[in-house]
Parts: structure tokens; C-alpha cells; sequence
């Protein structure tokens, strides 16, 4: 029943007393609250990120859909000016899209096929949208891993698959399957790309890990077509000229071939050098038949007389995923080529004047970082600086609340950087080959830090990072640093080798036993002073009152299967996350107890703890927050437009504020305002 309904029915029948009524209007309110206490979000970028697959609507070229590594479908109404995120291909957030098909006959219907790595094997399938790309449904060979998925230019019902374990083809627009190729079969195995002839739909190409293939009768049978191609090609794409069915253009990490004859012989193209032949798509211009792009690991190429010569007209660095020719505005002006790339994400070729290919970003609304680490500056609440995964800039801060980002220093060593931490002495990080690099403000790079010092009583005492790393280059801190915590006698690294301390800002270390073994350290706190310590080992928790001399070990139950991190609420509530969830300690780490009113009883990827809330974010699920010390919890829901099984891996805020910065798995980084509540949670969130 719901409130206006009950209310009418005391005025009309009078029976209830005033004390009770009174009483009553309390509890609907409380009841009714929670609907007008949701959360306000906003994207905050950063943009960009890995396209994988791009397609275009034939029917309305400025319709662009893009997909991910992950399984998620971006689309572009606007020629790939701005992105808006549709759905995602399947439920599995390792499934990589590899194509992507928009059907010719019916806009609102897209194919997309994928394929996984999962934990015992790989798998795939094939997904269906029948709404834009806003919802998927599968569409058949569940458990495939497809490389490759192309629709019959003659024949709009006919798909053809190419997956690790055979060829399969599709008559009735994905209902039902056949499998083309022997099982089986030593050769017939590993398909990485497929082309089909633009008249004959029983025409098939098919490049495996070794060589391409040939049916002409629809998979009846399959010819070897390798005459001129070297031996051990990984056929890594297939096109057909759509204006000259004999004319067949095939990549494999050996270079670029063209066939004049069907495939029957092949001709390699000369001009692109070896390191960038593995070439991942070839692309005709229908406006311009005598132009091609070809994308590499090792940049875009182009050609304007059919393949005969080449030229890379982007950067080296890039690696091209897939590309999408639209066709141009008008008469005037040339095809609009969209690239996706890794790191990059998308990118335009933009026209100019003087006849030069230039490029230009055209990732406005696709914003596909996945953060790892996430900090404030100590002395800037508007300053925060992230830690990207597959990034060309793998370090990004902004000054401004994330409203623009910027990179953060240069010179990393290949490895990559795990965690950022903002140190008394500025912006360090912990690399994951081990030890810790500093960002030096006059040079703006990223240099080692941190010498190791066996016997703590002869270290020296010096002023600058730099002299000590230079003096003691033969002993640097190499072990790997899962955190830092910092006091005002010194700092704390909780590393793979055990709790090492330093009181000269980083400078030098010393390893601090807690027992007689250095075991591996997950996480460290301490008190300003220095005095208490709070580490969680793999054997379990140790504290110690008088700055590491001696030392208690602490344990969770024994259904916890161990801590894993410990967080300091005030002077006696501890909370400690563990594979099964959360724990909660009220009296200083004697006893636990876990804390499960709303709280899912799974493993926790990060935790804030704040005066007026504390939020967790449970790995997988999402984020939880409670508003009472941790007696109870309640879901928060995802921002609108971001997957309901998207999740957040890092969430930051300022020690005094209400803003909540939510770095998600893959969607990059949100701002959640627990200040602002709105009628619907479910609000578009605004972007910068």
C-alpha cells in the first residue's frame, strides 16, 4: 500500500490516536527517504582508451559503433565526433570484440562476435543487438572463441565465422549454425580473418595461423591458396576488392600480398618495412577505388595507386586495430577515415589544405581507461593524480578535480608503475619490477629512488635524493612496494621482502623484522608520532606501540582466509578487508566481527573510511556505503549509462570532503557528490 493511500485511510477512518498518527507520518517518511537520497554522478575522463572493432552503418554512413576489449559497445551518431556507451556484448568482461557487422537491411540490427581468455581455455560467441547496440543477446556458438565474423555483400542472411576450431557459417542471420570445416582437421584450425566475394556468397577466404584457404562451393571443399606467399604466414586479414572480385589483398606477419587471379597466386607488395608487416586491417576508400589504408602494429599506411606503393602517414608508435571509411560530407572534401587503435583510442584523419594527412583525436565520450592507483596531493584537494593500464602515458594528473588531465612526468622504465603515492617530498611510485621512482619537480622526470642500507646505525645522513642514489647506485631499493604510510619520525614501505623503514625521506631503507622471518608485508599504517604501527603480513596482522621494538600478531576468523588490508577508522574501530569480505574491529584489533547488514560476503577491491561515511567496493559487484559506522550497508547505484556489472577498483576522496572520485574497472573515472542528492539516481551523468 503505498504512503498517500495510507494516509487516506486514517483520515477517513478516524480510528487511529494522534500519538500513533504522529508516529506513523515519521516511519513513511524514513520509509519514502531513500528514494530522494540518491547520488549525483559525472564522467571525468579521461578519454581514449583500446578500440578494438569499428563498423559502419551502410545505411547511414555517419552511424559508427565501436568495440572493446572488453565486451562493451560504444556508438557515434555523428561520424565518431562524440561517443555514447550502448550496452555490452554478452555478460564477460574479458570478452575482446572482434567484429563488429551492422546489418544493410535494418539499422537497429548489429552482430558483434568475441572471444575470451578464460581460466581453462578461451571461448566466445556470437551476440546479437536488435536495438542499436543497447542490448545483446546470444546469437550461437557459445563457447567459441571467434576471431572473425563478415556478412555476404550478396546475401545479408549469410555470416560466416572464423574461430580457433573451424569455420562456421549462418544462412538465417545467426539462428542457426553449420560448421564449414572438417573437425578436427590439422590444418583447418586457428582462423583469424575471412573475406567473402562481393557476388558469389559460396566464395569463401579464410587466413589461419598458417596460410590462407579457399572454398568455392560453400565449405564443401577447401583449397590451399599460398602460391608466391611465404611459408609460416599468419594470415592476419582478408579484403576483397568490392569493385573487382578477382582482385584479393591478404596480410600475414611476412608483409602485404595481392592476388589478380582469386587468390590462386599472390604477389608481395613492396614499400612497408619488415617490423611493420603485421598488419591487422586493410581498408578500400569507396570513394577513391586506387586508395587503401593499411593498419600495423607499427602505425597507418596508405596507398593511391592500388598497392603498389606505400607510405606511413601516422606515427610509428601506434598500433591500428581496425579502421572504418566513411564516406565523405560532400564533394569537396575527402572520405573521413576513423582508426582504432590501442592506448590512442580513436583518431581521425583530418584534411587539409596542403594535401598532408593530419590526425586529430575523436575520442569525445569514449572514455575506456582502466585506473589502477589513485591519490590527492597532500597539499592540493583539486590536484589528483592516476595510474593508467596500457596508456602511452601511463601517469596523468589534474589540477582542476579531474575536469581536464594532463601527463604527469616522463622517462618510465618499461614495467610500469603499480601504485602513485603523494610523500611528504612530493609525487613517488612504486614500479612493478620493484623499488620506487620519484618525480623530480625541476626536470619533470621520473627518476630511481632509495638506496638499501644493511646496518642502520652507520647510515649517512644527507639532504637530496639525488646524492644518495648516486653514492649507493649499487644498492638500490629493489623489492616490490605494495604500500607507503608516512609519520612524522619517518616513512613505512610494505613490501614483498618485508616492512622496511627510512627517516630520510625516502632516501635510504633499512628492513624492520616484526619476527624472525621477513615475511611479505600487504599494507602499513602509523600513527602521526610513529608509535603505532599496523601491518598485514601473509601470516597475518602485527601491531606494535612502541615504533617497531616489539610487536603483537592479530588474527581474523578463520573463515576470513586471512586479511589482506588494514584501515584505521579512530583510536579503537579497525577495519580489515579479507576474501570473504569485510571485518570490523571496536576495541583496537582484540576481537572481529564481520560486517555483513547489506554488504555482499565477497572479496573487497578497495575501501574509504571518511567522519561522515564509509564506502567499500566489493570486487565484481559494485559499491556499498554506510552512513552508521559500518551497521549497515546499502548499494549505490551505478551511474546511468555504465554497465550494471560494471564495478569501481579504486575509490579516493579529500580527508574533508563529500566527493567521491569512483575509478571504474573500464569506464575510467567518475565523480559521485553524496551532498547533492536528486529525485533519480538513475540521471544521465554529465560529462566535462
Amino acid at each position: 500500500m503505498s504512503s498517500r493511500r495510507i494516509l487516506f485511510y486514517i483520515f477517513f477512518r478516524g480510528t487511529i490516536t494522534s500519538a500513533f498518527f504522529s508516529f506513523l507520518l515519521v516511519t513513511i517518511a524514513t520509509v519514502v527517504a531513500p528514494v530522494a537520497q540518491s547520488q549525483t554522478w559525472k564522467s571525468l575522463g579521461p578519454d581514449g582508451g583500446d578500440a578494438r572493432a569499428l563498423a559502419s552503418d551502410p545505411s547511414h554512413p555517419g552511424f559508427v559503433y565501436l568495440g572493446t576489449t572488453d565486451g562493451h559497445i560504444f556508438g557515434s551518431r555523428d561520424g565518431g565526433r562524440h561517443w555514447d556507451l550502448l550496452g555490452l556484448a554478452g555478460s564477460s568482461h574479458n570478452a575482446i570484440v572482434t567484429s563488429l557487422i551492422v546489418d544493410p537491411r535494418n539499422s537497429a540490427t548489429l552482430f558483434a562476435s568475441t572471444w575470451t581468455r578464460e581460466q581453462h581455455g578461451e571461448g566466445g560467441g556470437i551476440f546479437c543487438s536488435n536495438d542499436g547496440g543497447r542490448t545483446w543477446r546470444a546469437r550461437g556458438l557459445a563457447g567459441h572463441a571467434v576471431r572473425a565474423l563478415v556478412q555476404a555483400p550478396s546475401d545479408p542472411d549469410t555470416l560466416v565465422a572464423g574461430a580457433l576450431d573451424g569455420v562456421f557459417r549462418s544462412r538465417d542471420a545467426g539462428n542457426t549454425w553449420e560448421m564449414l570445416t572438417p573437425a578436427g582437421d590439422p590444418e583447418l584450425r586457428n582462423f583469424d580473418s575471412l573475406a567473402i566475394d562481393p557476388q558469389n556468397s559460396e566464395i569463401i577466404y579464410a587466413g589461419t595461423f598458417h596460410l590462407p584457404w579457399k572454398t568455392t562451393d560453400g565449405g564443401e571443399d577447401w583449397t590451399a591458396i599460398h602460391s608466391g606467399m611465404i611459408d609460416d604466414s599468419d594470415v592476419l586479414s582478408l579484403s576483397v576488392n568490392p569493385s573487382n572480385s578477382h582482385q584479393v589483398f591478404a596480410s600475414a606477419c611476412s608483409g602485404i600480398y595481392r592476388s589478380e587471379d582469386s587468390g590462386d597466386h599472390w604477389k608481395r607488395i613492396q614499400g612497408i618495412p619488415d617490423s611493420s608487416r603485421r598488419t591487422l586491417v586493410i581498408r578500400f576508400d569507396p570513394a577513391s577505388p586506387g586508395t587503401l589504408y593499411a593498419g600495423t602494429t607499427e602505425g597507418l599506411w596508405k596507398s593511391v595507386d592500388a598497392g603498389a606503393r606505400w607510405r606511413r602517414i601516422s606515427p610509428s608508435a601506434w598500433v591500428i586495430n581496425s579502421l572504418a571509411v566513411l564516406p565523405a560530407d560532400d564533394e569537396s572534401t575527402a572520405s573521413r577515415v576513423l582508426i582504432g587503435t590501442e592506448q590512442q583510442g580513436v583518431v581521425v584523419i583530418k584534411a587539409s589544405g596542403d594535401g598532408k594527412d593530419q590526425f586529430e583525436s575523436a575520442n569525445d565520450g569514449f572514455e575506456h581507461r582502466r585506473i589502477v592507483s589513485l591519490t590527492f596531493d597532500r597539499e592540493n584537494p583539486e590536484r589528483l593524480a592516476a595510474v593508467l593500464v596500457n596508456a602511452s602515458e601511463p601517469v596523468i594528473s589534474t589540477e582542476d578535480g579531474g575536469k581536464s588531465w594532463l601527463p604527469l612526468g616522463s622517462g618510465f622504465e618499461p614495467g610500469g608503475v603499480r601504485r602513485l603515492f603523494s610523500t611528504p617530498a612530493g609525487w613517488w611510485a612504486a614500479v612493478a619490477s620493484g623499488g620506487l621512482i620519484h618525480l623530480d619537480p625541476i626536470s619533470g622526470k621520473w627518476m630511481r629512488a632509495g638506496a638499501l642500507i644493511e646496518d642502520t646505525q652507520s647510515r649517512p645522513r644527507v639532504t637530496t635524493v639525488s646524492r644518495i642514489t648516486a653514492k649507493y647506485s649499487e644498492a638500490l631499493f629493489r623489492s616490490v612496494v605494495n604500500d607507503l604510510a608516512f609519520s612524522d619520525s619517518g616513512w613505512l614501505a610494505a613490501t614483498d621482502d618485508g616492512l622496511f623503514t627510512s627517516n630520510d625521506a625516502g632516501a635510504t631503507w633499512s628492513l624492520l623484522p616484526f619476527s624472525s622471518l621477513a615475511l611479505p608485508v600487504n599494507s602499513v599504517r602509523v600513527s602521526s608520532n610513529g608509535e603505532e604501527i599496523r601491518i598485514v603480513s601473509s601470516r597475518g596482522m602485527v601491531f606494535s606501540s612502541d615504533a617497531g621494538r616489539s610487536w603483537k600478531w592479530h588474527d581474523l576468523p578463520l573463515d576470513s582466509y586471512g586479511a589482506v588490508r588494514l584501515e584505521i577508522a579512530d583510536e579503537t574501530t579497525l577495519l580489515a578487508t579479507s576474501p570473504t569480505g569485510l571485518y570490523i574491529s571496536r576495541d583496537s584489533g582484540a576481537t572481529w566481527t564481520k560486517c555483513q547488514s547489506g554488504l555482499p560476503a565477497s572479496p573487497i577491491d578497495d575501501l574509504l573510511i571518511r567522519p561522515d561515511f564509509w564506502i567499500v567496493s566489493v570486487e565484481k559487484v559494485g559499491l556499498y556505503l554506510s552512513r552508521d559506522r559500518g551497521a549497515n550497508w546499502s548499494r549505490v547505484k551505478n551511474p546511468a549509462g555504465a554497465a550494471e556489472t560494471d564495478y569501481f577498483t579504486v575509490v579516493q576522496s579529500a580527508l574533508t570532503s563529500s566527493r567521491i572520485y569512483a575509478a571504474s574497472a573500464s569506464e575510467s573515472l567518475y565523480l559521485l557528490d553524496l551532498s547533492r542528492p536528486t529525485i533519480n539516481s538513475s540521471t544521465t551523468p554529465s560529462r566535462h
